[in-house]
């Protein structure tokens, strides 16, 4: 009788450790789950479940498209120089078309008053060429159809080296950091705005600022 109900005390103590482990992994996998849902699932409710564990990774497309769109934006803003500009206008069209294909129209209206105009009569006044680099960029938020994308970078301005000289010497690099603003417009990410990263957290926007940029390797 003794043996048995040893036997017994021990298939008990069995149960038990192997019930306490289920229980840790359970919980294990629960936090896995939690964790997964809220840092890859989009939208919300049931919805958000299952685009967490989504084969195609819908999530990562839209951070992926996202973030080249505002690496773009970084780029084709930074990006200019004589060649662009139309003598008979002191414009430069393909300035403004470059880089008004990366943004929503409510951000044009801001570009065209308060960036271009400044861009066109830096490089017809001084002749200036910049160019651009984009080290990455990194999603902050997104949901369905808006996303902050931080960007880092450089740009580099190069001048004539006398007045009407072919030759030009460039200055240092100068690094960037961005907070853009996109919006989804159909199907679409395009930048709604934009702020150097020291103040975004003030809100403040810098519409037509032409200094920072980014996505993984430089350009």
């Amino acid at each position: 009788m003794r043996g048995g109900a040893s036997a017994v005390r021990r298939s008990a103590g069995v149960r038990w450790a192997v019930l306490g482990v289920l229980v840790v992994i359970i919980i294990a996998s629960l936090g896995y789950l939690g964790t997964r849902i809220t840092k890859d699932g989009a939208g919300s409710g049931w919805g958000r479940v299952t685009s967490a564990f989504s084969a195609d990774d819908s999530l990562q497309t839209e951070r992926d498209a996202a973030m080249s769109q505002a690496r773009q934006f970084a780029l084709r803003i930074n990006t200019y120089g004589p060649d662009m500009l139309d003598a008979k206008s002191g414009q430069m069209p393909k300035y403004r078309s470059q880089v008004e294909a990366v943004i929503t129209a409510k951000y044009r209206a801001d570009f065209e008053k308060d960036g271009v105009p400044l861009v066109e009569a830096t490089v017809s006044q001084l002749a200036v060429k910049r160019t651009a680099q984009v080290y990455s960029t990194g999603v902050a938020a997104i949901d369905d159809d808006t996303a902050t994308v931080l960007v880092a970078g450089s740009f580099t301005n190069a001048y004539p080296k006398k007045k009407g000289s072919s030759t030009y010497v460039s200055a240092d690099p100068e690094p960037y950091r961005f907070e853009v603003s996109m919006v989804k417009t159909g199907g679409k990410w395009l930048v709604d705005n934009f702020a150097p990263v020291e103040s975004a957290q003030s809100g403040s926007g810098a519409a037509g600022s032409t200094g920072s940029g980014t996505t993984g390797g430089a350009q």
